[in-house]
């Protein structure tokens, strides 16, 4: 863990290189052995901070959850640790945390062929299954979730499939998309429970 975040200057409560260490840590502490007498360890990460953390991060966040997975990789292998499944980090705001704690959680999440069912849950409660298609949100009629709201802007955010889930991106709006009340700097990562807001609106994204 030398090379990019983990190697720049940072001048935050919290340093990229303390949540790879905290990572590392985790999955020491949480190792077992399978019948086939392997070295199992956690595959699935979260990482609480608290909002202020989080926010002083978001520049970088796309960068550091990428390096974060690729070192759990690489520190696996080098141990000789099993990973029943691929390798997801997942940051997210923890209001109850104090500025400069880093609280980490995991769990083993073994490849399956159950296909994961995600939607979005709009204000006035109406539910719309993700499929393939990236959707939309903004004033303009033509998108594929209108608010007819000044304080959004003509196309604010987009909400699209990717390798390992959905991801919500803001389009340059002019008053921001926020995830759980933080304001994203360009593409978040979305797991269930998720709530996007755009203007007033509040989009809650569920994976099931």
């Amino acid at each position: 863990m030398v090379e990019g975040v983990f190697s720049r200057a940072f001048r935050g409560n919290v340093r990229p290189i303390e949540i790879g260490r905290r990572l590392i840590k985790e999955i020491d502490a949480n190792r077992s052995v399978d019948s086939k007498n392997r070295r199992v360890v956690p595959n699935h990460f979260l990482v609480h901070l608290s909002p202020a953390d989080l926010e002083s991060l978001e520049a970088v966040r796309n960068d550091l959850l990428s390096e974060l997975v690729e070192a759990v990789k690489e520190y696996a292998s080098d141990e000789g640790y099993h990973l029943k499944g691929s390798v997801s980090v997942a940051i997210d705001a923890d209001s109850n945390m104090k500025t400069g704690r880093i609280k980490v959680s995991s769990e083993i999440r073994a490849t399956g062929t159950t296909a994961t069912i995600a939607s979005l849950v709009l204000p006035d409660d109406r539910r719309l299954v993700l499929g393939q298609s990236e959707l939309v949100v903004g004033r303009l009629a033509e998108n594929d979730i209108v608010f007819d709201d000044s304080n959004v802007s003509r196309r604010h955010a987009r909400i699209a499939p990717s390798t390992n889930g959905w991801v919500v991106t803001d389009l340059g709006s002019t008053n921001g998309t926020k995830v759980n009340g933080v304001v994203i700097g360009g593409e978040r990562s979305l797991r269930d429970g998720d709530i996007i807001t755009v203007g007033g609106h509040s989009i809650r994204y569920e994976a099931r």
